[in-house]
């Protein structure tokens, strides 16, 4: 690629005029940002200390929580069935959490180092992932899932779950290929969604994967799309989210508008809102 594909997403310093007054769908960020008719959100944990904080800044916000523990602290669960026990009775004194962030990760520290310590690490995460997926299944949750590098792993876990009604994945700043995309929908019977982000998709992985990641975009059907921030300052939230919903528009050859209107739609149903 050259130099003129700095064009094809631009990183702005402000939302675009035609994004000012619509509701753009955060569906993946670690703030708390405040919710209103042009944003809403939904802020997730990493580990199992920082639910009470999340829990209680976005009942006040109004934001969705999502509590769940993220592969890279995937090490801290020490006995997996007293971490579920402790993860179900949160979610059910919380019935608008979602469980997340949850999933795998080769790139965590967790799993770097001499090949046991890799095969080890990923077997914990593996645990982890798979014990917060199934239970999200059971009680009916929507489910946030962060993959990297974990392709074979991520689709035998989600063939193997029988689901509930309210059960639905997304997979967040998804990295996959269209044809990776392609096969994790055809290996599924519940709700699959891809969420994208400006954040992870393009300014952190570069110039050199926009054509996959436009083509990855273009495979997802067009409502199983979200966007994302995925950021942890409030102050950007919206402004990543919006970066977000340029990425989207690009690769489908939809306006903004359209865009952020099909996305919030998208994430209300993964989230069960209607």
């Amino acid at each position: 690629m050259d130099d003129d594909d700095d064009a094809v997403v631009p990183i702005l310093d402000d939302v675009p005029p035609e994004l000012a007054s619509c509701l753009v769908f955060d569906s993946h960020c670690h703030t708390f940002a405040a919710v209103d008719g042009r944003y809403a959100g939904i802020t997730q944990a990493t580990e199992e200390k920082d639910w009470p904080t999340v829990l209680a800044a976005c009942a006040s916000r109004l934001l969705r929580p999502g509590i769940g523990v993220h592969p890279w602290q995937a090490h801290l669960v020490e006995d997996v069935d007293a971490f579920i026990g402790r993860l179900a009775t949160a979610l059910a004194a919380h019935p608008a959490a979602i469980v997340g962030e949850i999933g795998l990760c080769k790139c965590a520290k967790n799993v770097r180092g001499v090949k046991e310590e890799r095969d080890r690490g990923l077997a914990q995460q593996r645990r982890v992932f798979d014990a917060q997926l199934k239970l999200a299944a059971r009680l009916g949750r929507p489910a946030s899932v962060h993959a990297v590098k974990q392709h074979s792993p991520l689709k035998a876990a989600l063939e193997a779950i029988h689901a509930t009604p309210g059960f639905a994945v997304a997979l967040h700043s998804f990295g996959g290929t269209a044809h990776h995309a392609k096969e994790l929908l055809a290996a599924v019977d519940y709700p699959l969604f891809f969420g994208f982000s400006h954040t992870i998709n393009v300014a952190m992985n570069g110039r050199r994967g926009l054509a996959a990641l436009d083509d990855a975009i273009r495979a997802v059907p067009e409502d199983r799309l979200l966007v994302e921030s995925d950021v942890d300052d409030a102050s950007t939230a919206r402004l990543a989210t919006c970066r977000a919903v340029l990425v989207v528009a690009a690769a489908r050859g939809w306006t903004p508008v359209r865009t952020a209107a099909v996305t919030s739609a998208n994430a209300r149903r993964w989230l069960d809102f209607e």
